[in-house]
């Protein structure tokens, strides 16, 4: 009897706290709803997105500004005197390349080029040095900077010059203008010349002939180039005395004399032109004019069948004949260019540049029209 009666308030017992835990549960959630909620009556604190900046405000402001100017030009600046540095490193590695080249260890002009090119790359140095400083500290003074950023960039013009000039005299120490071989006349001899055999026979009622010369020696008479015929032996001539530069055409009685002295051991250009109509003559030296005369074999022509020679005169007889050896050419000759016409100021100056080599004569053309060397004359490069 009492069985089913337990059994009854056991079951009515166990819903009962079902229910309730269920409703405790409800109730822990919706105090935590409402416990991380705003509470309704709050009022949510607001922005001051529009507050205007103070006077110190806007002086940071500015002082930011400036300082940001200053370090663009400062910026500026070290992009300029690095690629300054770049390009005087350039100009250094490509001069020390082309020294690298077998030569007289004893020769005392090799030694003063060996020492003037340590002290430009000491300087070279020093700045790259100075920049770096100068690039790692802070300048609190922009005007103590801009004196130093300066004083940097001055130096480096003044390096810059220095190779220049180091530069124009290794070019005239080996060969000039860019041209790749020269022919070595060792010694005076009667029997040391180059005879040039241009492709067409030469008539000229003008002309103008440019050479690179580098003489050992310069005696009263040096033939550089000369043209001759059985009839005139003296039709063309550029030679060299102890004291001037000569030009002749037609015979000694048509001379135009430059008082120029050609420094031994040291390359020159020459040029020389002629024109018949009024007998116009000219002499250029390293791009400058050094002579000129009017009257000079007026409307005389240049004929043909003539033998063409270089560092030798020609008597007329023979190819290879009757030569003085007084009158010989030793040293190096290269760049031997002949016109059919009188080159312009411009031209002249063009053809004595520093890379003209490859500029030729339509007569005769360096590096083109044959020209053999004889009785120990010798190409070299």
């Amino acid at each position: 009897m009492h069985l089913p009666a337990i059994l009854v308030c056991v079951l009515w017992s166990a819903v009962r706290a079902e229910n309730s835990d269920d409703y405790e549960l409800m109730y822990v959630n919706l105090d935590n709803e409402i416990d991380n909620g705003l509470h309704p009556t709050e009022d949510p604190t607001p922005c001051d997105c529009r507050r205007e900046h103070s006077e110190w405000d806007k002086l940071f402001i500015t002082l930011e500004n400036s300082q940001m100017r200053q370090g663009m030009l400062l910026q500026a600046t070290d992009d300029v005197l690095r690629g300054e540095l770049r390009r005087l490193r350039e100009e250094l590695g490509r001069l020390a390349g082309s020294l690298e080249r077998p030569c007289t260890p004893a020769a005392p002009t090799e030694a003063r080029l060996a020492r003037v090119l340590d002290e430009l790359l000491q300087a070279s140095r020093d700045a790259s040095r100075r920049l770096a400083l100068l690039e790692g500290a802070e300048a609190p003074r922009p005007e103590e900077a801009g004196r130093a950023l300066g004083a940097v960039l001055e130096e480096l013009r003044q390096t810059r010059a220095d190779l220049r000039a180091v530069q124009g005299w290794a070019a005239r120490r080996w060969l000039p203008a860019g041209c790749e071989t020269a022919i070595l006349f060792p010694m005076r001899s009667k029997k040391i010349f180059g005879s040039v055999h241009p492709a067409t026979p030469i008539k000229l009622e003008s002309f103008s002939a440019c050479i690179w010369v580098k003489a050992t020696d310069v005696l009263n008479k040096t033939i550089l180039f000369s043209y001759g015929t059985k009839r005139n032996p003296y039709e063309v001539q550029l030679y060299l005395s102890s004291q001037a530069t000569v030009l002749v055409v037609g015979g000694e009685e048509n001379k135009l004399v430059a008082d120029t002295v050609i420094s031994p051991g040291r390359w020159t250009h020459l040029c020389s032109t002629w024109h018949s109509k009024k007998g116009h003559m000219s002499l250029w030296v390293d791009g400058e004019l050094v002579a000129t005369a009017v009257g000079m074999a007026t409307d005389h022509v240049v004929p043909e069948g003539g033998i063409l020679q270089i560092g030798q005169e020609k008597n007329g007889c023979c190819v290879g004949g009757g030569f003085d050896e007084t009158l010989a050419f030793s040293g190096r000759l290269t760049g031997f260019n002949i016109w059919d016409r009188v080159l312009s100021n411009e031209e002249i100056i063009e053809v004595g540049g520093a890379e003209a080599c490859h500029i030729r004569g339509n007569v005769v053309g360096w590096g083109v029209t044959e020209i053999q060397p004889h009785g120990g004359a010798q190409y070299i490069s």
